[in-house]
C-alpha cells in the first residue's frame, strides 16, 4: 500500500527548480538582448524541448506507465535517455507514482492529488512533500533491464543527457553559455510546466465529456503545448489507450508518434479502445449530466414537460441499444471475413455489410432523437 505523503521540505528539488528557473527566465532573455540567438542555439533548445517533451510522453507515459504499445530495445534507450534529460525523474519512479495517480485519484494517496489544491498538484508534491514509494505495481517494469539501469544510475543518465550533451554541444559550436542558458534552464523550465500544468490545469479547467464524476479534464488548450497530453478526462477513463486526443482533429503529437513507429516496424500491439466503447461513454456521461441537470433544476424540468425525465431515460436506452445492435453487426462482418472462403462467401459478406448499414443508419437516426433531446434540454 502506498504512504500518504508527509510535509517535509525537498531541497535538492527546491535548488534545482530555483537555479533553472533563474537560468530560463532571467538569464535567458538577458543573454538573448546582449548577444542575441544563433540558429545553433535555436536548434538546440527547440530539438531538446521535443525530444524531452515526447520522451515524457511517449516514452515514460504512454509506454512505460500505461503499457498501451510495445517497441524495441533502441527505441526504449532513446526515450530513457531524453526521458532523463527532461530531470523528471527515472522512468520507473515516475510509472510508479503515475500509477498510484489514477489508481488513488483525489484521495491522500494520490501523489499530486488535485484535491490539496492547484499549487499541490502542479509542482508543491515535488518541492514541499516527501513520498514513500512502492515499487510493486511496476514489477513488470523492474524485468526491463535498461529501466533499472537508469533508476539505479538516474542522476548519472540526467546529468548526462539533460546538461553535458547540449553543454559539448555548444561548446563545439561556439555558443556554451547559451547552451546552457537556452538547452537547458529555459527548456527544462517550459518542459516541467507544461507536464505539470497536466496535474494542475487539466484536472480543474476544461470539460469531463467520457466520466463526468472525474476531476480529470479535457482541454486542448494545453495539449498544444504537452504534445497531446491535455485530453486527460478521456485519458482517465481510457488509460490503456495509446491515444489521448481520440478524435481525428485533436492535436496529439503523442499518438502521430506512436503511430508513426507502428508504420515504420518501430512499435507494435498498439491498444485501442473500441469506438464503440468511447461512444458508449460519451452518451452515459450526457445522460448523467442531463438527468443531474433535470432533479437539481425542478422548474426548468416542469417547463419542458411533465414526462421530460421519462424521455430522457427511454431515448437514452434506445441509444445504448442501438449502439450495441451496430456493434454487434459489425462484429458479425469482421466473424465473415475471417471465416472460410466458399462459394457462399460472396452472399454471406454483402448480407454482412447490409446489416452493418441497416444498423448504423438506424443508430444515427437514434442519435439524432437523442442529440435533439439534450439540446432542448441545454436551451431550457
Amino acid at each position: 500500500m502506498t504512504a500518504i505523503a508527509t510535509r517535509k521540505n525537498n531541497w535538492v528539488n527546491i535548488s534545482f527548480f530555483t537555479i533553472t528557473t533563474l537560468a530560463g527566465i532571467a538569464g535567458a532573455p538577458v543573454y538573448a538582448y546582449h548577444y542575441g540567438l544563433s540558429t545553433t542555439e535555436v536548434a538546440l533548445f527547440l530539438f531538446y524541448f521535443a525530444a524531452t517533451g515526447l520522451s515524457i510522453t511517449v516514452g515514460y507515459h504512454r509506454l512505460f506507465a500505461h503499457s498501451t504499445y510495445k517497441t524495441n530495445s533502441v527505441v526504449r534507450f532513446i526515450l530513457l535517455f531524453f526521458g532523463a534529460a527532461a530531470f523528471q525523474q527515472s522512468a520507473l519512479l515516475w510509472s510508479s507514482q503515475h500509477r498510484d495517480h489514477h489508481r488513488f485519484v483525489d484521495t491522500d494517496r494520490d501523489p499530486y492529488s488535485i484535491g490539496k489544491g492547484f499549487f499541490y498538484a502542479h509542482i508543491g508534491w515535488l518541492i514541499f512533500w516527501k513520498h514513500e514509494t512502492n515499487y510493486d505495481n511496476v514489477k513488470q517494469l523492474q524485468n526491463d533491464s535498461l529501466v533499472m539501469h537508469q533508476h539505479r544510475y538516474y542522476n548519472q543518465w540526467a546529468i548526462g543527457a539533460g546538461i553535458v550533451t547540449p553543454a559539448l554541444i555548444g561548446l563545439l559550436t561556439g555558443h556554451l553559455l547559451g547552451a546552457l542558458l537556452i538547452g537547458v534552464g529555459l527548456r527544462l523550465t517550459l518542459v516541467y510546466h507544461t507536464t505539470f500544468i497536466v496535474n494542475s490545469v487539466c484536472h480543474m479547467f476544461g470539460t469531463a465529456t467520457y466520466d463526468i464524476d472525474s476531476s480529470a479534464r479535457d482541454n486542448w488548450f494545453t495539449a498544444i503545448f504537452n504534445f497531446g497530453e491535455g485530453y486527460h478526462n478521456f485519458h482517465h477513463r481510457f488509460a490503456i489507450d495509446y491515444r489521448n486526443g481520440v478524435r481525428w482533429y485533436q492535436f496529439d503529437p503523442g499518438k502521430w508518434t506512436i503511430a508513426i513507429l507502428e508504420k515504420l516496424g518501430l512499435a507494435w500491439d498498439l491498444r485501442r479502445v473500441s469506438n464503440f466503447r468511447i461512444l458508449a461513454a460519451r452518451f452515459a456521461g450526457e445522460e448523467t449530466r442531463v438527468t443531474r441537470w433535470l432533479s437539481e433544476n425542478n422548474n426548468f424540468s416542469s417547463m419542458l414537460g411533465a414526462n421530460i425525465q421519462r424521455q430522457v431515460r427511454t431515448r437514452y436506452d434506445d441509444l445504448h441499444e442501438r449502439l450495441l445492435d451496430w456493434e454487434s453487426a459489425v462484429q458479425e462482418y469482421h466473424s465473415v471475413l475471417k471465416a472460410r472462403v466458399d462459394i457462399y462467401s460472396k452472399e454471406l459478406r454483402r448480407e454482412a455489410r447490409r446489416r452493418v448499414a441497416v444498423a448504423r443508419s438506424t443508430f444515427r437516426e437514434s442519435r439524432l432523437d437523442w442529440n435533439s433531446l439534450v439540446r432542448q434540454c441545454s436551451a431550457a
